[in-house]
């Protein structure tokens, strides 16, 4: 009897524990938020209280949820254990003026406030090569960082030189690096450079940063300049500079006896101009190499002569044949699909080259027509030497309507017995533009006729007579004219 009388009481104890803390009801609860203006990627704490309606301790048991500008950004429980005060770590992803912060508890109660997160502050740092030669292209390298928190800069640097000159912008990649191409002074000599960040909207930007420099040196370097020591008034001339290392950039500046030639780049340690001397007489070349590439300038210089005028060339084009040779200048008239082989020859002993525009070919010194629509212009030329100058001659081929051809061999003309049948050609047969050939008699028609069997085309003589066989294909206006061959027949 006792026992029953101690759970009794225990039950009694219980029951008066739940009357005395009931659960927080629906909108019972009061939510008190609190939060801070911030910087991008700056973490800070958001925190919130959660209490019963009209009293000081206490509150409900639950789930606060936080927002920004009404996108969740994090939970924490409330109640019990977990005390009355919700909070969660929170890092602001973009700059603004007026931030919504919001804190909901589970019954729907919350509190709001309104925060401003300022743009994050920058630096920006600049890494070179420390050194290079002249005129020699390296990269130059930034890196960007936010002075606090986790945020990486976006947007692009500009690259200055230490006089504020600016040499290249690069965007940011993922990691808040640029980079740019930079061409050394063609001088040697140390190069200051910075590099400034240009913000984006949740970085301010950086400011200069701090410089770093290039020392820029100079190798020692070789040229020399190459010409043939006899030259020829008129005749052109190839002026040749070597640099040495064959490395070296830059330019070299020709000239003859002061006067400028004219200049060239260096490409693989080469530079080169054409001059055509105006007078004889003794001359001095002159190269001045820029410098460049890490290779210092040099300057060379060459004596030559020039003596008068080389012998004028001349060149035979002889096509095969009997009509003998084409005469420089003239015009002749090939219809299309010819072809005419020429012999060349100069006076030179050098060899003729042929070239040729138009509806015209060449193989080898073969010349081809293939087609008719405006001249043909056919230039032959020597390239000078032996003590002649270089000679162009010129010659106009004008074309005109070729005829086609077909492999064909229709029974000779003559007297033929009455009862006869004659081969014509195969049926299958064509001309030499693939166009196919049609037979007919076009006087006679009572003493022969036309027949097809076996695959070929014949005529029979049926009557004493006499006839006239024809076999043609179309002509192709303006290029081709039509195809014709006929015979004579005479029935006995």
């Amino acid at each position: 009897m006792k026992r029953i009388i101690t759970l009794t009481a225990a039950t009694a104890l219980i029951a008066a524990a739940f009357i005395s803390s009931p659960p927080a009801q629906a909108g019972t609860v009061a939510v008190t938020l609190s939060a801070r203006n911030g910087t991008v990627g700056v973490p800070q704490t958001v925190s919130a209280t959660v209490k019963d309606a009209g009293q000081s301790v206490g509150g409900g048991v639950g789930t606060v949820v936080f927002a920004a500008n009404g996108n969740q950004i994090g939970t924490d429980s409330v109640g019990g254990q977990n005390g009355t005060t919700a909070s969660i770590n929170w890092t602001p992803s973009a700059a603004s003026a007026s931030t919504n912060i919001t804190a909901t508890f589970d019954d729907g109660s919350s509190d709001a406030t309104s925060v401003s997160i300022a743009t994050v502050g920058t630096t920006a740092s600049i890494t070179t090569p420390g050194s290079a030669g002249t005129s020699t292209q390296v990269t130059l390298a930034a890196q960007v960082r936010a002075k606090v928190g986790s945020y990486v800069p976006s947007g692009s640097v500009t690259f200055f030189t230490s006089n504020g000159t600016s040499v290249g912008t690069s965007n940011l990649d993922g990691s808040g690096r640029g980079s740019v191409a930079y061409t050394t002074p063609a001088a040697a000599g140390t190069v200051y450079l910075y590099v400034v960040y240009n913000g984006d909207s949740n970085a301010s930007a950086s400011g200069k940063s701090s410089s770093d420099s290039i020392k820029v040196t100079a190798a020692a370097s070789s040229l020399s300049l190459v010409a043939p020591q006899t030259n020829y008034t008129g005749s052109p001339v190839q002026i040749t500079a070597k640099v040495n290392p064959p490395s070296g950039t830059g330019s070299v500046a020709f000239s003859a006896n002061g006067s400028a030639l004219g200049s060239a780049n260096v490409a693989n340690g080469v530079a080169t101009v054409t001059w055509v001397p105006a007078s004889s007489g003794n001359f001095t070349l002159k190269a001045v190499y820029s410098g460049g590439g890490g290779a210092a300038g040099a300057t060379a210089t060459n004596s030559v002569t020039v003596v008068q005028p080389l012998k004028a060339d001349l060149i035979s084009l002889n096509p095969s044949g009997p009509a003998g040779p084409w005469p420089a200048g003239s015009t002749q008239g090939l219809a299309n699909g010819a072809s005419v082989q020429f012999a060349t020859s100069s006076s030179s002993g050098l060899p003729v080259t042929l070239t040729v525009s138009g509806p015209c070919g060449l193989s080898g010194n073969t010349l081809n027509v293939n087609g008719v629509g405006g001249p043909c212009a056919l230039v032959a030329s020597t390239p000078g030497g032996n003590g002649y100058a270089p000679t162009t001659q010129n010659y106009t081929v004008l074309t005109g309507v070729g005829n086609q051809t077909a492999s064909v061999n229709p029974a000779a003309s003559g007297p033929y017995r009455k009862g006869a049948t004659l081969l014509l050609a195969p049926a299958s047969a064509q001309t030499s533009l693939g166009n196919k050939i049609t037979w007919s008699v076009t006087s006679g028609g009572k003493s022969c006729k036309i027949k097809r069997a076996g695959g070929n085309v014949k005529v029979s003589l049926v009557k004493k007579g006499s006839c006239h066989v024809s076999g043609s294909a179309p002509a192709v206006p303006g290029q081709w004219a039509p195809f014709t061959t006929g015979r004579d027949y005479t029935v006995r």
